[in-house]
This record gives C-alpha cells, structure tokens and sequence, in this order.
C-alpha cells in the first residue's frame, strides 16, 4: 500500500499513563471499528500528550492495532473530552510556540504558521483558513485546509490542540458513533464511479485508488477475484485518490477517467487497465496522449472527451473524490470499503468471507460477527 511515509512520525513528547483516559474502552472500540476487520486483532493505546485546562483539555495518542497473523496498523489520535469527538490520521510533532498561544492568537497561528509546517511535511502547498463561524472553546479545533494539486485545490481536513503543539492530518469522528456507520452515510451520493452491476446489490464495494499507484495495480488483481466470487451480491465503485506529490500524471489520468465514465460508464474499469498495462511507461508528457488514443480505439466522441479532459467540471469532480478520501480517512492507495467498512482484500479468501459475514447480517458490517470464518 502507497502511504505518505515520513509524515507518520509520532508524536516526540513525553507519555503518561493510560489509565489518566477514562474513555481507554471506547477509543479501542472505535480504532477497531475504524479499521478493518481480523479476527482477534487487538489495539494498544499510549497517550503521548494531555492538556486538562477547561474549556482546552485533550488527550493525544498513538494507537497500535495487531492482528495474531502479525498485520500491524498504527494511527494517531486527537481526542477531546469534552465534546467526546475525535481526530485520526497522522500526528506532526509541533514545538511549543514563542510565545505561546492564546485563542486570540490561535486563528493568526492556524493561518500563518501551519501552512509552511505542512508544506515541510507534505512537500505541497496548503492554505488553512480559520472557521468563520465562531466556536466555542474547546481543546481541539478542526480545520479544512486547501491542498494545491497542480489544477486547483482539494480540501483535507486537519485538527489543532488548543495550545498549538499537536496537529493531526486527518477527519474528526464522534466517538460515540461506529465509524462504519457514518462512512455508508458519506457514500451516499458519493462522487464515486460505479462499475456495471446491479444498484440493488447488498454489498458495496468501494475502491479508493491512484492509476499510478503500483499497489493498486497488484490490488487489482485480488479485488477482481473477490467480485468474481461474490457475484451479483457486490457492485463495485471507483473513486480517484491521486498522491499527486509524488505520482505526477496520476491526477490527469484521474479526470481523463471521469471524461471516459461520462460517455461509457462501463469503460472506465477498461481504462484503468490500460493505464495499469503502461504505468510503468507513462509520463505527464505521454499520458495525454495515452488518454486521446484510447478514447479513439473505444469509439468514443472525441469532440466530446476534449471539451471534457482537464476541464474545470472533470477537475471539480476529481477533487471532490480526494475530498471524499479525506473525509473517509483514507491514508494511502488503494484502500477498500465495503458498506461502509474498511476491508484488506489481499487475501481474497478471508475477504470472501468477511464479505458473507456482512451479507448474513443483512449488510451491516457493525452487525457482522467479528470472528468470521474462512
């Protein structure tokens, strides 16, 4: 899996102990949910920062789920207390500022200063804009940031502790509600690109990928094997995630899908397998080209894909899929949903089965028997 390594580093402060979080069962309830499913996977909390001033207390944390086949997963926690909301993703250790923050302050430190810290992070530029709205206090502050793609911005969203020393790059959830839950409710009237297949269908797949991304090019294989096996019992939908910092024509394959998907829906899987057969050859100079002859060789209006290809309407789209991503706490490519639960589809087998499993408990993940057999 493509991740953005180098920008995951946790948090570099002191730890306290866990037991100071009297919520320690619902956070590990949520990582598991949050993540997908194994069997007896297990998640280790430590709390590597804590604020308990009223009105900004927070607790920061590194979460580390396990599986008994070895899989690990590590992600960074923002959590308030008071609101009981909490921010996942990836931490950036902030050092303490000089001098140090106020909430007056706190909106000038937002705007100003974190834009070059996540510029030195991500190597791309973001603006962060303050809420207009006012809030009121509160230990953890979201942001939406604009990231520049090259062709505009797609938004991702952040969260700030009050006292600027914790920044994770990442959604915020209500602790209280199964993750899978909210996600099925993103996914409705999604920007996504569904595949020929039944509407109906009680499972919905969804994949979150990048056609530059050599990951998602072998992932490809396990996903069709997994359709293949569930049958009309799945649909499946594309959304584009271009890592445009370092996959530098994946962004105009992206929109050159979305001008493909808009004469021939039943294309763009086409498409995308064209694009994995070249990726090794491509380049931002060639990938147009690329682009223009399959369209050709499809029979599709040409007059038509141009007026479409890197247009401002096919560019909006494709930066409301990575908005999408954001949203759903995608973290690299490809990553897979099935009605609203993140599911690894490397080993197809075990991913037939969690997908029965689901299919048993009337498509509600959540419902789903955690220790699902093969």
């Amino acid at each position: 899996m493509t991740r953005r390594s180098g920008i995951a580093a946790g948090l570099l402060v002191a730890t306290t102990a866990l037991a100071q979080v009297p919520e320690e069962a619902a956070l590990r309830r949520f990582v598991l949910a949050y993540t997908s499913q194994s069997p007896g996977a297990s998640v280790e909390l430590r709390v590597d920062r804590r604020a308990t001033e009223p009105g900004k207390g927070y607790v920061a944390l590194t979460a580390n789920r396990s599986t008994p086949g070895g899989q690990k997963e590590q992600l960074s926690l923002l959590f308030d207390p008071e609101t009981r909301l909490v921010s996942v993703g990836f931490a950036f250790p902030l050092n303490a500022p000089d001098p140090p923050v106020t909430p007056a302050t706190l909106p000038a430190f937002a705007e100003q200063v974190l834009p070059s810290v996540l510029q030195q992070m991500l190597g791309t530029r973001l603006r962060v804009a303050w809420p207009a709205i006012p809030m009121r206090p509160s230990g953890v502050v979201s942001l939406l940031a604009q990231m520049s793609t090259g062709y505009g911005n797609a938004p991702v969203p952040l969260a700030l502790s009050a006292d600027a020393r914790v920044l994770v790059l990442g959604p915020t959830w209500p602790l209280d509600r199964d993750p899978r839950a909210v996600r099925r409710e993103m996914l409705e009237n999604a920007p996504i690109q569904w595949s020929p297949g039944s509407p109906s269908a009680p499972l919905q797949l969804v994949e979150f990928s990048d056609y530059q991304c050599p990951a998602c090019k072998r992932g490809w294989a396990d996903v069709k094997m997994v359709l293949e096996r569930m049958g009309d019992k799945v649909r499946h939908g594309l959304v584009n995630y271009p890592l445009v910092s370092g996959h530098p024509w994946a962004f105009r394959a992206a929109v050159a899908g979305v001008c493909v998907g808009q004469q021939d829906e039943a294309l763009v899987l086409a498409l995308k397998e064209e694009m994995y057969r070249l990726q090794s050859t491509l380049t931002p100079s060639t990938v147009d080209d690329a682009a223009f002859a399959f369209a050709a060789q499809r029979g599709l209006n040409e007059a038509a894909f141009r007026a479409c290809y890197l247009k401002d309407p096919a560019i909006d789209r494709v930066h409301a899929q990575m908005g999408l991503a954001q949203r759903m706490g995608v973290m690299g490519t490809p990553t897979y949903f099935v009605n609203g639960e993140m599911i690894n589809l490397s080993d197809p087998e075990s991913a037939v089965a969690r997908l029965n499993a689901i299919l048993a408990a009337g498509g509600i993940p959540e419902k789903a028997a955690a220790g699902f057999r093969r």
